[in-house]
């Protein structure tokens, strides 16, 4: 008995709650999944996100939270985050049902896109109500179980691309309603709305720009044709022209060279140039595809092992990939008439690829690169489906209980491997130890799980030992970036300081610096460790050479270092004017303070260095350094009551 249409009349509260209930399900054992990876320096350590109220002058501050930088960044994910840290400052949970729901909405949205699509002119004779809502349902859960999107919603800070990609299905839909809709007032209403949600896409992730050539490409595909656009760019070819241009000097006023700063810097520190990149992504998108289709949660990872294209023919699968890829695309233009859901599906996927996936310097592969561009890919695979259950309804009973439940199966799987992969991302550990495997010849993994033991809590020296041979064993092994191994050399060397074997330590920081002289923090490591062994003398030079460093790069730290190294050798008065320099940056650095306090005591200032040490010790009660001060000030003042009852105060 054929189903009555008008049940599938896109009710859009059950099916919204629908794809809810499947996609936290999936997804219910991330809420309580660690934060990872650039989750730390992005918002656990951004001192921008972390809000403590609402007010204008505080949200504002939070679209200029880029990390290590003071600069406008990702505005609306950023205020997302910060309102994350008000609500729940650095547990997980709210970060992560966020994200879920962010995933959730997304996901409704594409399907009403869906059903907008297959409504338009040239391919909405080929589908009836009940076609429409049960294609666009299935393509819809088919992209939200998908596991190639669990980097994009349980990686936290990836939160930027997930709510770009919300924003870009938003103009894609109204888009679609604009061009669908009749009164003209309403037209207006769904243009203005689909602008605002571009805008808000591209102030998420700057990759969210190609929304717009997809809205043209929707257009083109499914409303006039190519014939008809390419007509109509000849008849305004002059007006066009004139809105390029004045589009293109808007861009140059706009800073557009930074661009051009990017790609040139960003190839200086990888291991790739811009041709090898070019070479190797066709590869890495095939190798996507076969992700997105055969998702085994032992195929992903968060790093991968990739090996560099060169040349056309090393290895020799890049000339195959590049074929493949022309191929498909030209396929698609060929048959766009014949084949729209098809050709739409596989150029917006290689559109949506095209920022991240080509000439920018950024790393090789990330699996949450593929959340947009996965879109459409599974609306004429859902098409097919919903064909041929259709068709055996009707003729074969058998055949229709098989296709019927070879599509529970396909989502029961889908959804089971994302329940799975996610597992492994519980912890950092768990992830790390997952990735370790996965890409061997990948020095990252290893890094990162040493770092975590080493700096761990109360590090056993067996975990010592264990973090010193795994860093050892990721030299030389791949690396995202130029200068890593020198990462690697002041982590070696920082454990071996907090060992107490300074001189390991201060030969590894030498070996490091030679090879890069301007890394600071190595040179305060280095400094550190000569203090240590009295070596004060080298520590000067060195002290001197980080603060006249070539980045002219300061911090308090630095300041307070020479500061230091002065007081031992005698030179209060000296040091003086390095501790003043430390507290005009940071006014309460209490460490500063005391040593301040130790200095003027030393120059027979004790009351100015009491008064000084008092302030330090109100400040914290734990902190035991300012009433040693405090004794050995009082000695010096010869007020041997006051010392006794400050070493009271110590027990």
């Amino acid at each position: 008995m054929k189903a009555d249409p008008s049940q599938y009349s896109l009710n859009s509260n059950i099916t919204f709650i629908l794809l809810a209930i499947l996609t936290l399900l999936i997804y219910s054992n991330t809420f309580h999944a660690s934060f990872q990876f650039d989750d730390m320096p992005n918002i656990v350590n951004n001192k921008r996100l972390q809000i403590t109220d609402l007010r204008p002058a505080s949200l504002w501050q939070t679209f200029f939270a880029k990390s290590g930088k003071d600069e406008f960044y990702r505005p609306v994910p950023s205020l997302s985050l910060a309102l994350n840290w008000y609500v729940g400052k650095d547990n997980p949970f709210g970060y992560h049902l966020v994200n879920t729901i962010i995933h959730i909405l997304t996901a409704f949205f594409l399907f009403l896109s869906f059903k907008a699509l297959l409504q338009t002119p040239k391919i909405q004779h080929y589908f009836n109500q009940e076609d429409r809502f049960c294609i666009s349902l299935l393509s819809a859960v088919l992209w939200a179980i998908n596991p190639i999107q669990i980097q994009a919603v349980t990686y936290i800070v990836q939160r930027m691309a997930s709510m770009a990609a919300m924003f870009s299905v938003l103009g894609i839909y109204f888009f679609l309603k604009g061009r669908l809709g009749n009164p003209y007032q309403r037209k207006i209403y769904y243009y203005t709305v689909c602008f605002i949600s571009c805008f808000l896409a591209i102030m998420s992730k700057q990759n969210a720009v190609l929304v717009l050539p997809s809205l043209l490409l929707v257009e083109i595909i499914f409303f006039q044709g190519s014939d008809n656009v390419l007509r109509k760019i000849k008849d305004h070819f002059l007006w066009l022209s004139i809105i390029g241009m004045m589009a293109i000097m808007t861009a140059i006023a706009a800073n557009l060279h930074g661009i051009f700063d990017f790609i040139e810097t960003g190839y200086g520190w990888r291991h790739f140039t811009l041709v090898e990149r070019l070479l190797t992504q066709p590869r890495i998108v095939l190798f996507y595809i076969s992700q997105i289709f055969y998702p085994l949660p032992s195929r992903l990872s968060i790093a991968h092992d990739i090996i560099l294209s060169t040349s056309l023919f090393s290895p020799w699968t890049t000339l195959p990939a590049i074929l493949i890829i022309m191929l498909l695309i030209g396929i698609s233009i060929y048959k766009m008439r014949k084949w729209p859901l098809v050709s739409f599906s596989v150029l917006f996927f290689f559109l949506n690829h095209l920022v991240e996936s080509t000439f920018l310097p950024l790393e090789l592969i990330f699996e949450h690169r593929n959340y947009i561009p996965s879109f459409f890919i599974f609306l004429p695979i859902a098409g097919a489906l919903w064909s041929l259950i259709k068709g055996y309804r009707s003729r074969s009973r058998f055949m229709f209980i098989v296709m019927v439940s070879f599509v529970t199966l396909l989502v029961i799987g889908l959804g089971n491997f994302t329940y799975i992969r996610n597992h492994t991302w519980k912890t950092e550990e768990t992830l790390w130890h997952d990735a370790a495997q996965k890409a061997p010849h990948d020095a990252r993994p290893l890094s990162v799980l040493a770092i975590k033991i080493a700096w761990g809590a109360n590090p056993t020296p067996k975990e010592y030992d264990v973090a010193l041979a795994m860093l050892k064993k990721s030299i030389p092994l791949d690396k995202p970036r130029k200068g890593q191994t020198t990462s690697v050399l002041n982590n070696i060397g920082s454990i071996y300081y907090m060992r107490g074997e300074y001189q390991n330590a201060i030969d590894i920081f030498k070996g490091g610096l030679a090879m890069d002289p301007d890394f600071l923090r190595m040179r305060y490591n280095l400094i550190s460790s000569l203090i240590m062994l009295g070596k004060f003398d080298q520590g000067n030079i060195e002290a001197d050479k980080l603060i006249d460093n070539p980045k002219n790069y300061l911090k308090p730290d630095y300041f307070k270092l020479k500061g230091f190294i002065l007081l031992w050798q005698d030179k209060p008065q000296d040091s003086l004017v390095f501790f003043d320099k430390a507290l005009e940056m940071e006014p309460d650095n209490k460490a500063v303070l005391v040593n301040k306090g130790v200095a003027l005591g030393m120059l027979g200032e004790t009351d100015k260095a009491e008064q000084i040490l008092k302030k330090v010790a109100n400040m914290s009660t734990t902190d035991l350094r300012p009433f040693f001060g405090l004794i050995e000030n009082s000695v010096r003042a010869g007020d041997l009551p006051s010392a006794e009852r400050y070493a009271d105060n110590v027990f």
